[in-house]
């Protein structure tokens, strides 16, 4: 014989209900803080220019190297100052026959000279065949970064009535000295 069972404990099954709001609290949060970080990091870029690799696919295309004019304008941060040259010539100071640029009294480096020198060249060579957007940069070992930075930016643009004009925006790093 079996036991009916007792009508007074009658248990009925309740549905569970997930509760999302923890997760959905999670994601308000997570999703302004990683796209607010994702654009910081996008900040910090310098775009640089690397030299090509010799004998790539790209070089059997090219013109002969002597029938090509480059001016290969460079410039050379150095302890005593900034020299400019290009593939014809190195410019000297005048006076001192020492850099082009030599530092300031207080040891600092004239990039607002430089930027003036290099605005004075761009419109010397402006529409010929040696016009370029590409200058090249150079350090010593002991120049610190923030200094090749600046420099980088003197040659990058100049100002006219609070306008940025395009000077050399196309810079590529070098490892030589003069």
């Amino acid at each position: 014989m079996a036991y009916q069972p007792s009508k007074r404990s009658s248990h009925t099954p309740q549905p569970v209900e997930i509760n999302m709001f923890p997760m959905m609290n999670l994601m308000v949060v997570l999703i302004p803080l990683l796209l607010s970080t994702a654009t910081a990091i996008q900040i910090g870029i310098i775009e640089l220019n690397l030299p090509q690799a010799a004998g790539g696919a790209t070089a059997g295309m090219q013109l002969p190297k002597e029938s090509r004019q480059n001016i290969d304008l460079t410039v050379t941060i150095t302890s005593e100052g900034i020299y400019l040259s290009s593939a014809q010539a190195i410019l000297h100071n005048p006076v001192s026959g020492g850099p082009t640029i030599p530092k300031n009294e207080d040891g600092s480096y004239n990039f607002s000279r430089l930027n003036e020198m290099l605005v004075d060249i761009k419109t010397k060579i402006a529409g010929g065949p040696l016009d370029t957007k590409r200058i090249i940069m150079q350090a010593e070992g002991d120049i610190g970064y923030q200094i090749l930075v600046s420099a980088m930016d003197a040659a990058r643009s100049f100002k006219i009535d609070d306008i940025d004009h395009e000077l050399f925006p196309e810079v590529s790093i070098s490892a030589g000295i003069l």
